[in-house]
């Protein structure tokens, strides 16, 4: 505990300054109630983000709870607490899902009001989330459902439909998202990647990586980096990447990096190495922070001395990451303690549990529940 206390005050003197160490067992409890005082939030996203941490805690005691939020208000909130349930074991979420799903809004006149149009476009997006987690919950079993969804009356949702039928290896579906990446209209190849980046397959890699190489448009290259960043074999983009790693574009440069630092390769860790020693920029070190300790590790394991934890200069960047007056910086510094272990990351995620905003404190939460909480 001491050592811990000691982490903390040379970390993040700010919390620090009579901050008390918590045991496993303390830090599991205020963790359960950060989780527990937010699943009443008057904010539906913090709602469903708590609902979430309670499904990915894996603890079935939650069940009462989250069946509870199966009639909030929110649609949105149901759809994350049936998938919430799934993953402890219950179905009874199901039927919620299906049931929004199935409130198809009705078809108006051409000449309606926009109001009308807007709650259409809506009721059509809390569809979509509800096609997914069906998705995500029957897997295969779930191609009846999608193939009928081909024939609904809005477009959008037949999209979804062949998006999901195409992330379950349908050849048809696929195919036809392969060719749009070739359309010359800028929104068709946009929409496409945005595709690939959900349905994370392998078999586009050729086509994004083409696409990667002459694409003018900043939106749509964004979009294809976002694609190749979520198939977990994308070495042979490595090449494409570290060129984009210098783009004068932030969005651009920040998200090639991001998709470079899942590659195990000797000149894209020497690259990210550079990049890191010569920004300030929190965001671009915390993404290529994941990296720099998978190569301490492999140099660990190959016989040379690993760097002192107690000063190690990731930490420092975790630290100043959760001094930042930006949420989203603060969560991804919290989503990079996953790397350090225990007794590296146990001060700090006491610390950013202690934050003000609601969804960094959810995030602490999480994986203090998943790694010091006995369920």
């Amino acid at each position: 505990m001491k050592a811990e206390l000691a982490m903390l005050l040379l970390l993040f003197p700010a919390v620090a300054f009579g901050a008390q160490v918590y045991s496993d067992k303390e830090l599991g409890t205020k963790a359960l109630e950060a989780v527990i005082t937010n699943i009443k939030n008057e904010d539906s996203d913090i709602r469903a983000m708590a609902a979430e941490v309670l499904g990915n805690a894996g603890n079935k005691a939650a069940v009462k709870m989250l069946t509870g939020l199966l009639t909030d208000i929110n649609k949105h909130v149901r759809i994350t607490a049936a998938e919430a349930l799934w993953r402890l074991g219950n179905p009874s979420g199901l039927k919620t899902v299906y049931a929004i799903i199935n409130d198809v809004p009705a078809k108006e006149p051409v000449n309606h009001s926009p109001l009308i149009e807007l709650k259409t476009i809506s009721q059509n997006k809390i569809r979509e989330h509800a096609i997914e987690a069906i998705v995500y919950m029957k897997g295969a079993k779930a191609e009846k459902l999608l193939f009928s969804l081909k024939n609904d009356a809005f477009g959008t949702v037949r999209d979804v439909a062949a998006r999901e039928l195409s992330s379950l290896g349908y050849n048809e579906e696929m195919t036809q998202f392969l060719d749009a990446l070739d359309s010359e209209d800028e929104a068709v190849r946009y929409q496409s990647a945005a595709v690939f980046s959900k349905i994370c397959n392998a078999a586009a890699l050729p086509k994004l990586k083409e696409l990667l190489g002459k694409e003018v448009s900043i939106r749509v290259k964004t979009a294809v980096l976002d694609a190749i960043a979520c198939i977990p074999e994308r070495k042979s983009a490595a090449q494409a990447l570290l060129l984009l790693a210098d783009d004068k574009n932030p969005t651009v440069q920040y998200k090639a990096i991001v998709a470079l630092a899942g590659i195990k390769d000797k000149k894209v860790s020497a690259k990210l190495a550079e990049i890191n020693s010569g920004t300030g920029d929190l965001k671009l070190k915390l993404a290529i922070l994941p990296a720099l300790i998978s190569r301490s590790a492999d140099a660990a394991i190959g016989g040379q001395p690993a760097d002192d934890a107690s000063v190690r200069p990731e930490l420092e960047t975790i630290s100043r990451a959760l001094n930042a007056l930006s949420p989203e910086v603060k969560i991804s510094a919290v989503k990079a303690l996953e790397n350090f272990n225990p007794q590296e990351a146990r001060p700090l995620l006491g610390a950013a549990l202690a934050d003000a905003n609601a969804t960094v404190k959810l995030e602490a939460a999480l994986q203090i529940l998943r790694r010091f909480s006995k369920k």
